[in-house]
């Protein structure tokens, strides 16, 4: 009996230990054992304290209910900002000058029209532009003549089977698309083609020259006036006159050039912005220079000839040359591409994407080339009337960026180099002293360049005397006068030369490689021949080639007195044996 009784008694304190333990919640005032001590109850939390002699449960403090934790969230994409952009070194604009003073007059003295100075690099800009229109209109007048008509009907030419209206609808959306990208979307081409019943079809031959430097627009000037007086000239910023493509090495074809200001009867101002394409209608590139002319007034980067490659000083110096790898006004076979300096002066560049520097000591600036963005994209610097340093930024080493410079000096004639660039970009770290200012590269990334510029007047650059003016604008003055001239094959590795010119004594023809001038294939040496026509018969050439023929007219005999260049590119894929 007293074993079983021992049995529940464990079994009960088993119960009471293995069961939870409810106190009953402390009610406030009522008696408690401890000072301090604390009871926690629905939520509240008593403390024993001491009221007078005795010890009671206060009022009780509510508690804090935990804050669940919070979920995770998903991981965010940090946006990388362009910090060369944002550089706190860079010069804020209240330090530079005001961007009037780098918008430097044109001193050229060979750009007066009447009388008045055209300003084709500089500012302000003649009316007859588009300049800061965010659209132009031109016109394209297709021309047809006995022995090269323009052609809706299919031909074969080599392997492809066109007409010359196929080649030119293939070709206005890659114009447009051009002026479209050259811009950054800030200017639009609107092209118009005139409708095939009014297509100009001339009753005679071709009268155009396809050798440069010959002025194909007082044949035009002809033409319109015999064949064409009651044409409306309205409503386009400029005309595009174009014969068919024809064959390769047809009389008057690869002749390209640009009028600005052509006069005809029937305008509202007497005169017409207009370019001339005799073949070569398929080159965008060539499209986008002459109307660099026509609706922009631009000059003609590339030199006229060698001989006045010397005229641009001791500025032409071995890093610095006419800018034929970055702009197509220099050369318009490389692809597309412009000088910061002319979209200035297109209007396609906004004040604030273009700083200007006169006397300021030192400054840091940051440029980019991105046209997503209106950061500034070009660096003036004013070094005299009419004379800008500049800098810009094009593609260095990698994916990073380079820094440009180069030197617009409206002193110096069209054709003898206005425009002189570096031929290679400043990269991270190298520095360049330039006519009295040094620039540093600090940093650069794939957007742009942080670079310094600070002002040392070592070989500060002091302008010319200006030269006095010539009302005959672009045209070397020379009595030799040539009329017309083309340069044809006529059979096997051979060709010939057909010039008529006068004043001239005595000449030298030689043909060259396109690009490496000192391969010579044909040379007559100095002939004393004054005819008129001059017909020069050109041997021993090689097939599949282009050449660059270069005839060289004189004013006395033996190759002496003064000198006329004519160069041409028309001989090109002569048929092999």
């Amino acid at each position: 009996m007293q074993r079983k009784s021992h049995l529940a008694l464990a079994i009960v304190v088993l119960l009471s230990l293995s069961s939870p333990v409810y106190a009953a919640a402390p009610k406030p005032g009522t008696a408690c054992k401890k000072v301090g001590q604390t009871s926690t109850s629905a939520g509240i939390k008593y403390t024993c304290v001491k009221s007078g002699k005795k010890l009671v449960w206060n009022k009780g403090v509510a508690l804090k209910k935990a804050e669940p934790a919070p979920a995770p969230s998903p991981e965010t994409k940090v946006e990388i900002k362009n910090l060369l952009a944002s550089d706190p070194r860079i010069t804020l604009i209240s330090g530079l000058t005001a961007l009037d003073t780098c918008k430097t007059e044109d001193k050229t003295p060979d750009q007066h029209y009447g009388g008045v100075l055209k300003h084709r690099n500089g500012f302000p800009r003649p009316s007859e532009t588009v300049y800061g229109k965010k659209l132009g209109k031109m016109l394209i007048i297709p021309m047809g003549f006995n022995d090269l008509p323009f052609r809706f009907e299919k031909i074969q030419r080599g392997q492809v089977f066109s007409s010359d209206l196929d080649l030119l609808n293939e070709t206005i959306p890659y114009i447009k698309e051009s002026f479209q990208k050259l811009s950054a979307g800030r200017f639009e081409l609107v092209i118009d083609v005139l409708p095939q019943s009014e297509w100009w079809a001339i009753d005679a031959d071709n009268p155009l020259s396809g050798v440069w430097g010959v002025d194909n627009f007082s044949t035009i000037s002809d033409v319109i006036n015999k064949h064409k007086s009651s044409f409306k000239f309205d409503d386009y910023d400029t005309f595009a006159f174009i014969t068919g493509n024809g064959m390769p090495g047809q009389s008057g074809l690869g002749s390209a050039q640009a009028s600005f200001g052509l006069k005809v009867k029937n305008s509202k101002t007497g005169t017409i912005n207009a370019i001339l394409l005799a073949g070569g209608i398929t080159n965008t590139t060539l499209w986008v220079h002459e109307l660099g002319h026509s609706l922009f007034s631009f000059e003609d980067l590339y030199l006229f000839s060698e001989a006045q490659s010397q005229t641009s000083g001791t500025l032409r110096k071995s890093d610095m040359d006419v800018p034929n790898k970055w702009d197509l006004m220099a050369n318009s076979s490389r692809g597309l591409g412009l000088l910061e300096w002319n979209r200035l002066l297109m209007g396609w560049l906004y004040e604030n994407e273009v700083r200007c520097l006169s006397d300021q000591k030192s400054s840091t600036h940051y440029l980019t080339d991105a046209d997503t963005t209106t950061d500034p994209k070009l660096l003036t610097i004013n070094l005299a009337p009419g004379v800008t340093l500049a800098a810009e930024v094009r593609p260095g080493s990698g994916s990073e960026k380079g820094l440009l410079l180069y030197l617009i000096n409206t002193y110096v004639g069209h054709g003898e180099g206005p425009i002189l660039t570096q031929n290679s970009v400043l990269t991270k770290g190298q520095s360049k002293s330039m006519l009295g200012w040094q620039f540093t590269v600090i940093d650069s990334n794939d957007d742009g360049v942080l670079f310094e510029a600070i002002k040392t007047d070592i070989d500060k650059f002091v302008p010319p005397p200006p030269k006095p003016a010539d009302n005959n604008p672009g045209q070397p003055t020379s009595p030799i006068r040539v009329t017309r001239g083309d340069i044809v094959p006529t059979g096997s590795l051979q060709g010939r030369a057909t010039w008529n010119v006068t004043g001239h004594e005595s000449y030298r023809l030689y043909v060259t490689d396109v690009v490496d001038f000192q391969k010579v294939y044909f040379e007559t040496g100095y002939v004393n021949d004054s005819r008129n026509p001059l017909v020069i018969d050109i041997k021993g050439l090689v097939c599949k080639k282009e050449f660059r023929t270069m005839t060289e007219f004189f004013t006395e005999k033996n190759g002496k007195g003064e000198r006329l260049v004519m160069p041409s590119f028309q001989l090109r894929d002569l048929p092999c044996p």
